[in-house]
C-alpha cells in the first residue's frame, strides 16, 4: 500500500468520526465548531508526520498532537475529564521529552539524521562516538513508546480512552499511534543495522511491547466496564505494533498495517458509544440488569471484536499473517505470540460481553433515537469500508504483492 491510500483511508475514517461528533452528538457535547476544528487540527497534524520525512519536523508535529489531543480530551468538561488530561499531557510530554533529547544526541554525533548509515555500520569499530549513538536511539526509542502508550508508560491509555467521548477516543487511538510509528521506525531501522548482534533499543521496544499486550489481558480479566476494555483492545494492539516496528516490514506493509489500525480502532470505539449510550451505563453488572438491550447496536459492537482479531479477511488478520509471513522468512518465531495473545484476549472480551445477548431485543429511546440511528449507519458504512480493506489485503497476500 502507498502512502497515497495511506491517506485517503485517513481522510475517510476521520469523515466517518466527523459525521459522528457534528451530527450525533450527544447532550453534554456542547462547542461543537470548536471542537470539530481541532479535530481537523489533530488529525492534519497526524497526516503532516506521516508525511514528513525529517525527524525533527515529525517530532515537532507529533508535540502538537499533544496539546490538542489535550484539549479534545477535556471536551466533555466533567469532574475526571480535566485530570485525565493532565495525565495525558504530562506522561506524553514526558516521554516526547526523552526523544527529543534522543533525537539531539544522534543527529549531532551523526552530523545529521540522513547521515549514510550503511557507511557508519561498516566502520562502527572506528567510531569512538558509537556509544552517544546508542544513548540517542534508546532515549528516542523509549520516549516515543511512552507517547504509544506502551509498559510501564501505558497507564493514560485507558483514561483517556476510557473517559473521553467516543469520536475523541476514536480519532486519537487512530491516528495518534499510526504517527508515533512512522517516527519511530527509522530510529528502529539505524538501531538494527548498527547493533544487530546485542541487545539495543529496538529489542527494549520489543520486550515493552510483548508487556504491553500481556498486561491488557490480565487488566482485562479484571474490567467489567465497556468503556475501560475497549479501550483495552486499543492498549493491545499498540503492543503489537511495537513488534510489527521491530520486524522492520517492507514500507508497502507497514502502511497497510498502519491503516488497519486507523479503520480498526475507530470503528471499535464509535460502535461501543453506540452501545453504552443505548444501555445508559457502562459497567456490564448493571447492563445486565436491563431488561432489554438494542441488539442491532450490540451486533455492530460484537462484529467490531471479531474484526479486531479473529474474523478472516479483516485487517488485522491480514496483518497477523503478513507477520507470521515475515517471521517465518527471517527464523524469528516468537511472532506467533501476537496471533495467540490476540485470540486469549478475544477469548476473554467474548466471554464478557455474549451474555449481553441474552437480553431481549428493543428498539432505540425515542429521545435518542435519532442521534444513535445516524450513529449506527454512520457506524456501519465504517464496517464495510474494514472489511473491505481487509479483502483487497487478503487479495493482494495472494496474488503475492505483500
Amino acid at each position: 500500500m502507498s502512502l497515497l491510500y495511506l491517506n485517503s483511508i485517513g481522510a475517510l475514517v476521520l469523515l466517518f468520526i466527523l459525521i459522528a461528533y457534528i451530527f450525533a452528538p450527544t447532550k453534554g457535547q456542547s462547542n461543537i465548531t470548536m471542537w470539530s476544528f481541532l479535530m481537523l487540527l489533530c488529525a492534519g497534524l497526524s497526516f503532516a508526520a506521516w508525511n514528513s520525512e525529517g525527524s525533527a519536523l515529525q517530532w515537532v508535529l507529533i508535540e502538537a498532537t499533544t496539546f490538542t489531543g489535550t484539549l479534545l480530551v477535556s471536551s466533555s468538561g466533567t469532574s475526571k475529564s480535566f485530570p485525565i488530561a493532565w495525565k495525558f499531557l504530562l506522561i506524553n510530554s514526558f516521554g516526547l521529552g526523552l526523544a527529543f533529547l534522543g533525537i539531539i544526541i544522534v543527529t549531532a554525533t551523526l552530523h545529521g539524521i540522513d547521515h549514510p548509515v550503511e557507511i557508519l555500520a561498516g566502520r562502527i569499530s572506528e567510531h569512538p562516538e558509537n556509544l552517544w549513538i546508542e544513548i540517542g536511539l534508546w532515549l528516542a526509542i523509549f520516549g516515543y513508546s511512552a507517547k504509544l502508550g506502551l509498559f510501564p508508560n501505558h497507564v493514560w491509555v485507558v483514561d483517556t480512552y476510557g473517559d473521553s467521548p467516543s469520536q475523541i477516543s476514536a480519532l486519537i487511538a487512530a491516528f495518534i499511534p499510526v504517527s508515533v510509528c512512522f517516527a519511530i521506525r527509522p530510529f528502529v531501522q539505524m538501531d538494527h543495522k548498527l547493533y544487530p548482534t546485542t541487545f539495543s533499543a529496538a529489542d527494549g521496544l520489543l520486550i515493552l511491547g510483548i508487556a504491553t499486550m500481556l498486561q491488557s489481558i490480565v487488566a482485562l480479566y479484571q474490567r467489567n466496564d465497556l468503556r475501560m476494555m475497549t479501550a483495552k483492545v486499543a492498549l493491545f494492539h499498540s503492543g503489537a505494533l511495537a513488534i510489527f516496528l521491530w520486524m522492520d516490514l517492507p514500507e508497502t506493509t507497514f502502511n497497510y498495517i498502519m491503516a488497519g489500525n486507523i479503520v480498526l480502532k475507530s470503528l471499535l470505539f464509535l460502535t461501543m458509544g453506540i452501545v453504552r449510550m443505548d444501555s445508559g451505563g457502562r459497567e456490564l453488572s448493571k447492563i445486565f440488569l436491563s431488561e432489554a438491550i438494542n441488539k442491532r447496536a450490540l451486533s455492530l459492537y460484537t462484529i467490531a471484536l471479531f474484526l479486531a482479531f479473529v474474523l478472516p479477511g479483516s485487517p488485522i488478520f491480514v496483518s497477523d499473517l503478513l507477520l507470521l509471513k515475515a517471521g517465518w522468512a527471517q527464523k524469528q518465531w516468537f511472532v506467533i505470540l501476537v496471533p495467540f495473545f490476540g485470540l486469549v484476549f478475544f477469548g476473554v472480551t467474548i466471554y464478557k460481553t455474549v451474555p449481553l445477548f441474552n437480553l431481549k431485543h428493543r428498539p432505540f429511546a425515542t429521545n435518542f433515537a435519532f442521534t444513535l440511528n445516524v450513529r449506527l449507519i454512520d457506524s456501519l458504512l465504517l464496517c464495510f469500508t474494514v472489511i473491505g480493506l481487509g479483502i483487497w489485503g487478503f487479495y493482494r497476500l495472494l496474488q503475492g504483492e505483500f
